[in-house]
């Protein structure tokens, strides 16, 4: 089970963010899951619509799935693309993107499921009450980027963005030989609210998508023979045809 202090989500719904440490997770038992799961960034299918292949490579997994907060009971929804719009990713808003699913062994990781529970129970903090019970849609990227030795390239393609997700978490999951990518809070008008560079796994930022901006600096490998890496977990939540469904 993973714990967070409560504080968490008081900042949230102050500040519409709040950058956690990795630290302040207390990750009881389920030590052989957690290895398992962080090997599970090495055997993702390339991300076909990134570029950047002079410079390095994306890989991704990403499904849709209902989530229901009184059972904890986590439904994979049928394969379906991700589509954003123009205005929210200029880089490749449009598209209809087809990633790999997640397999019924990633999903279920204990320390995956406890992870879900944990970033829906910061999110209550900033819901009304009546609806803490009602079934939602959770939305779970999976996503490790590869720099070729000596070579820079950008995170985050779209430049300055918001995704639309009424609320995500974005939790760190490892780099090597990577300098840069430093994670940064906009307001919807562009405004820096916060940077931080992730160091240690679990360091995590949640955040207010639709009400603000984010991206992340370009990356570096400082290595001139080995290929550096740098892996996230991205958990959204939204409440399709609701106030808080995805702006597109």
């Amino acid at each position: 089970m993973i714990v967070l202090n409560r504080e968490v989500g008081e900042a949230l719904r102050r500040d519409k963010y709040v950058n956690v440490r990795g630290g302040d997770f207390n990750l009881y038992g389920h030590f052989g899951d957690f290895v398992r799961l962080t090997k599970s960034w090495e055997n993702m299918e390339p991300d076909s619509y990134y570029g950047q292949a002079e410079s390095g490579m994306r890989f991704r997994r990403y499904s849709d799935f209902e989530y229901n907060p009184t059972t904890r009971e986590l439904k994979q929804l049928e394969h379906r693309a991700y589509v954003q719009s123009k205005a929210n990713n200029s880089y490749v808003g449009g598209l209809e993107r087809h990633f790999e699913d997640f397999s019924n062994e990633v999903i279920n990781s204990p320390v995956m499921r406890s992870l879900i529970d944990t970033d829906f129970d910061v999110y209550k903090n900033v819901l009304p009450q009546e609806l803490h019970d009602e079934i939602w849609q959770c939305q779970i990227h999976q996503i490790r980027i590869e720099i070729k030795p000596g070579k820079q390239l950008e995170i985050t393609p779209e430049g300055i963005h918001c995704d639309g997700y009424p609320f995500s978490g974005v939790h760190f999951w490892g780099r090597n030989n990577v300098a840069g990518a430093e994670s940064r809070l906009y307001s919807a008008q562009e405004e820096q609210l916060a940077a931080t560079t992730y160091e240690d796994i679990l360091d995590t930022t949640f955040f207010l998508d639709r009400d603000m901006r984010h991206y992340v600096t370009p990356a570096r490998n400082t290595h001139s023979h080995e290929m550096a890496f740098r892996q996230i977990l991205a958990i959204s939540f939204s409440r399709p045809g609701t106030a808080f469904d995805i702006v597109r």
